[in-house]
């Protein structure tokens, strides 16, 4: 989940293709639409060596143009993906460059609702990066860039979603308000020609889920797996309503029936699958069939927490102790923070 911002928005951005062009000829104008993707875009991220090359041409059109805030916007955002693809130090350092970067595209030009929108992503996603004083501030530049987005214009659906993200997010001190996210929501499904509809109905059904409101929760994201828009993903409504009935509802019956659709539509390589296929079985008492399932997951993840647990109760309810023991320590190892934790201590 990339980052947590990010990995929110990820269900959002369409990019222009072009044919690859060489690196050693990459122009300034094939720089910039290997990087500015769309945020709804679902095309495989460019490669390190296309974001050195990207990055040098960039820079170096940036310093013969330092008015026009396009080239600015692009280095930024090969910034924003060069921290996506880093860790720890260096990715905060990017992020820190990034944020520096659509600031300054902002001040070059402040009625670009794109720059506005990017400047407030960086800005939230470098929260976790500082202290809380600075948290809040960062928290109210994203916010404030944000709703600056809107106001330039109103049918702006990525800023949208990442505004009602926002008010679910925030304490209350910082702005936090169900009901405004709620009103996002409701935005996007009234933006003409539909094209905010998937998203709204996303946005309704994730408040729904938060409020235990399973009726509404279920009726808004069966309503976005027939939705259009941008962005629309009928398969990633499914797998949310699925996965919603299963960690936040425990309904297993429920949810049994929607996985069962869900894998007949999923990719052969897709984990998240196999983890709802497992997790039916768990939770309806069938462990032993469970288990083969969570182990293909996490061969392939082994970063992958749900399964991770899942593994570790399966193993402890059917007796197999050295098992069990083995994944409720790299639990532990790998998620200090997660509630469980202390019940995989404990266990």
């Amino acid at each position: 989940m990339p980052r947590p911002f990010i990995a929110m928005l990820a269900t959002l951005l369409t990019i222009l293709v072009v044919a690859p062009a060489q690196t050693a000829e990459l122009t300034p104008d094939a720089a910039y639409t290997l990087v500015a993707r769309d945020i709804w875009s679902k095309d495989p991220l460019p490669k390190p060596e296309e974001l050195a090359a990207a990055r040098k041409v960039l820079e170096a059109q940036a310093k013969r143009e330092p008015q026009a805030a396009r080239w600015t916007f692009a280095v930024a955002r090969v910034a924003t993906i060069e921290a996506d693809q880093a860790s720890g130090d260096t990715a905060k350092e990017k992020r820190t460059e990034a944020l520096k970067r659509f600031e300054q595209a902002v001040e070059l030009a402040p009625g670009n609702a794109d720059y506005q929108y990017w400047f407030a992503s960086a800005s939230i996603e470098r929260v976790d990066d500082v202290g809380m004083l600075s948290k809040m501030s960062l928290a109210a530049d994203g916010r404030k860039a944000l709703e600056k987005a809107i106001s330039i214009d109103s049918n702006f659906v990525a800023a949208r979603v990442g505004l009602a993200q926002f008010y679910l997010g925030a304490p209350g001190i910082a702005g936090g308000s169900v009901e405004k996210a709620k009103a996002q929501g409701d935005a996007l499904v009234a933006i003409p020609e539909k094209r905010g509809e998937y998203q709204g109905r996303m946005v309704l059904a994730g408040i729904a889920a938060r409020e235990k409101d399973w009726a509404e929760m279920s009726r808004q994201y069966t309503l976005a797996e027939t939705a259009g828009g941008v962005g629309a993903d009928p398969v990633a409504a499914l797998r949310s309503l699925a996965l919603q009935l299963l960690t936040a509802k425990k309904d297993p019956q429920a949810a049994a029936p929607l996985v069962e659709r869900y894998l007949k539509v999923a990719p052969a390589d897709d984990v998240t699958a196999w983890y709802l296929d497992a997790e039916v079985k768990r939770q309806l008492g069938h462990c032993a069939d469970a288990l083969p399932r969570y182990d293909r997951v996490l061969a392939e993840r082994p970063e992958a927490r749900g399964s991770r647990w899942g593994a570790a109760v399966c193993h402890d309810q059917l007796g197999q102790k050295d098992a069990a023991r083995r994944d409720y320590e790299e639990f532990v190892r790998r998620f200090p923070n997660d509630d469980r934790a202390k019940d995989a201590k404990a266990a």
